[in-house]
């Protein structure tokens, strides 16, 4: 990146400070927008995974310092109540403590261990930030609207880029993370689902980005993205219970089915390879089941997390990054925070899943009931791509899952007038 990219990346980070102070909805839209749009920069070159800066890192930095200062001006509180907040601060003080406790030992280097830190608290003050400041039914459409128009141009970006490159990955990508995309647009796409079914109105223009995304998701050949479009989609069926859904999702799966056998071979060998293993590998098949080179190494890898890592240091792990580079959110989980983090960081999956199916239960308005369909069947997603990539940690999946999180937790008092009422109160202090 050159010096001008840097100074222009800093510049709009304290305009986007400044705007914010204003409104704070100007910045969570920058945010929204710049989650798959920015330019990064490699921040230092270290064993293991590299320290990485975006330019939504500089927005949501000068974000949320903004948004903490106005807090206080206004005596309000930080910290609303939410079905989140105990898992999401034992989950911080885990991380914290273990990291910590690596320092100590060796085990991970201070500076490294800091930056990811800092990156997953990051993520959940953004969480508290929208969960805040949304109260009106017109911010959940700004903010969706925004999201959108977000997806539309990186499906620009990825059609038309089919054919020119082996995998499509997000702009701005750097070294290129197709899994990113693939995560990126397996949740989104399923917003997008549960709004086409539940809302009549624009319905059409919806349905049509939709399928405008289908090839970008399709060539990021992203197999633990296919992997959680396959539960995504039962998790659809299953809570919609719609028969027509069911039809719509058979037909996605036959297609997809021909599109892997008819379509172009690059496609076919991707699926194939998986279960294609090379006369050099060690491990070839577990369970009976054969494996190609890349699963057999994730695999190899997990062994070695459960079987050497997790042994040495069952209770808090090794510190984040202390146990290097795992392709799967929960066998790193293991490592980094031991049994005591992975059990916390379920729990705090378990708490998301309840309180977004609570959500989903409870709100009458189309909108509504539509997005909280398509974030629980986009959850189960990627929770299961999460099997084969760190999902929860990538900034461009765990963004706008932390962003509407927030929301999806705020629809019923939006709806009900409770979060405009709050507001409104705090306003007149």
């Amino acid at each position: 990146m050159t010096d001008i990219t840097k100074a222009v990346m800093i510049v709009t980070a304290f305009v986007v400070m400044i705007a914010t102070f204003v409104d704070t909805n100007i910045g969570l839209i920058v945010i929204l927008l710049s989650m798959l749009l920015s330019p990064e920069l490699e921040a230092g070159s270290t064993p293991g995974r590299a320290v990485v800066i975006r330019a939504e890192d500089l927005v949501l930095i000068m974000v949320s310092l903004t948004w903490l200062l106005k807090m206080a001006l206004r005596k309000a509180p930080v910290v609303r109540p939410s079905p989140l907040n105990a898992p999401i601060g034992i989950y911080i003080a885990v991380l914290t403590i273990s990291t910590l406790r690596g320092m100590v030992t060796g085990n991970v280097m201070p500076l490294k261990g800091t930056f990811y830190v800092l990156k997953l608290v990051e993520y959940f003050i953004l969480y508290f930030i929208v969960l805040n400041h949304t109260t009106t039914d017109r911010q959940v459409k700004i903010f969706l609207l925004t999201l959108l128009l977000t997806a539309t141009i990186v499906g620009v970006y990825g059609n038309t880029h089919i054919g020119r490159v082996e995998r499509i990955s997000a702009p701005f990508e750097g070294r290129g993370e197709p899994n990113t995309l693939g995560g990126y647009l397996l949740f989104i796409m399923s917003i997008l689902g549960g709004i086409v079914l539940y809302r009549k109105q624009g319905r059409l223009p919806l349905l049509l980005l939709f399928l405008f995304l289908v090839p970008t998701f399709v060539f990021t050949l992203s197999r633990a993205s296919y992997l959680g479009m396959v539960p995504a989609l039962i998790a659809f069926v299953v809570l919609s219970r719609d028969k027509r859904v069911m039809n719509i999702v058979l037909i996605l799966f036959v297609s997809f089915a021909f599109l892997v056998a008819l379509g172009p071979p690059v496609l076919k060998q991707r699926v194939i390879g998986a279960f294609m293993p090379e006369q050099s590998q060690k491990l070839k098949s577990v369970a009976g089941v054969s494996l190609g080179p890349s699963p057999a190494a994730r695999v190899t890898s997990w062994k070695v997390a459960l079987t050497e890592q997790l042994p040495k240091k069952p209770v808090l792990g090794f510190g984040m990054t202390g146990a290097g580079f795992l392709d799967s959110q929960y066998f790193l989980a293991l490592a980094e925070t031991g049994f005591v983090g992975f059990m916390v960081f379920l729990w705090l999956m378990w708490r998301v899943w309840k309180a977004a199916f609570d959500t989903y239960r409870r709100v009458e308005t189309p909108l509504y009931k539509g997005i909280a369909l398509g974030y629980l069947s986009g959850f189960v997603g990627l929770l299961f791509q999460a099997i084969g990539t760190n999902t929860f940690i990538i900034i461009r999946i765990a963004e706008p899952f932390w962003f509407f999180t927030a929301i999806v937790v705020k629809l019923v008092d939006i709806e009900t007038g409770k979060a405009k009422m709050e507001a409104d109160s705090l306003a007149l202090r």
